[in-house]
């Protein structure tokens, strides 16, 4: 922190505007619920930043929850798609050994019962 306000340059400073990050005097601090300012400017603009931050984290959330969503039904399709290739090799011998389930039951010795 510079050891001298920006507006008196020969008055100590005693804090940092919570906005610009300016060094300020006692006289030039203005005192607000959310902290203390060089001005009442970048009080508001402080203010006005944190109610935009906060409308804007429910939306984040949702956006987190879409891609969850996205990538568990994106799952469920590649799982149903291998299951089907599955299915379809158990039919066809010649497609076993390309079908990775297929390679997985035969290093396992899972066998067709009925062939």
């Amino acid at each position: 922190m510079a050891k001298t306000c920006v507006n008196h340059k020969e008055t100590p400073s005693i804090t940092m505007c919570f906005q610009c990050h300016r060094p300020i005097c006692k006289s030039c601090t203005v005192v607000m619920p959310q902290g203390s300012f060089c001005s009442p400017e970048c009080g508001l603009l402080f203010r006005e930043f944190k109610e935009k931050q906060k409308t804007d984290n429910p939306a984040s959330g949702m956006r987190r929850l879409e891609t969850m969503l996205k990538l568990l039904i994106s799952f469920v399709v590649v799982c149903g798609i291998l299951y089907g290739v599955h299915l379809i090799a158990l039919r066809q011998p010649k497609l076993k050994r390309i079908d990775l389930i297929g390679r997985l039951m035969d290093v396992f010795k899972v066998r067709d019962q009925g062939r």
